[in-house]
């Protein structure tokens, strides 16, 4: 008995109902291959052209009332980005905030940045605690190519 092999002539047939429960599976079994394929192809272009940009931020210091902020970037070998640094702390009053942009020169390799700033409003100085420094590296000649970050940090 083992193995029987079908007779020659016969076909194997699906019911009505068979055939209908196939066709609307393979209907909706389409829908998210179909979905994950036009997401695809409408994000291509901007995983084409994505960032080679990197920015990191990882000191933080005071003293004199300035606060003193530092990290890393890396960035194509294209002349130079703008480094927009903004960093928000408190003191015994109010919050505090300083912002700055600085152009950076770009090559492969990671280079090191750090900045002094003092607060953007006059007679406003920040303490030590913490404080949220917030980076972000872009090309001037392509607003899609950068990159940022955004960490508290503890300034002694």
């Amino acid at each position: 008995m083992g193995t029987e092999k079908p007779l020659k002539g016969t076909t194997m047939s699906f019911s009505f109902a068979t055939k209908a429960v196939a066709v609307r599976t393979a209907r909706w079994s389409a829908v998210p291959a179909l979905a994950a394929a036009t997401i695809a192809l409408a994000a291509s272009p901007a995983l084409a052209n994505a960032s080679s940009a990197r920015v990191s931020a990882n000191t933080a210091s005071v003293s004199h009332g300035q606060v003193t902020v530092g990290g890393t970037y890396q960035c194509a070998g294209r002349g130079s980005d703008q480094l927009r640094v903004t960093v928000v702390g408190e003191n015994r009053r109010n919050q505090v905030e300083a912002s700055r942009t600085v152009n950076v020169s770009c090559a492969a390799w990671t280079h090191t940045w750090r900045l002094t700033l003092n607060s953007d409003r006059r007679n406003e100085q920040f303490t030590a605690g913490q404080v949220r420094v917030q980076a972000t590296l872009v090309n001037p000649r392509n607003r899609n190519d950068h990159a940022s970050t955004s960490r508290t940090l503890f300034a002694r």
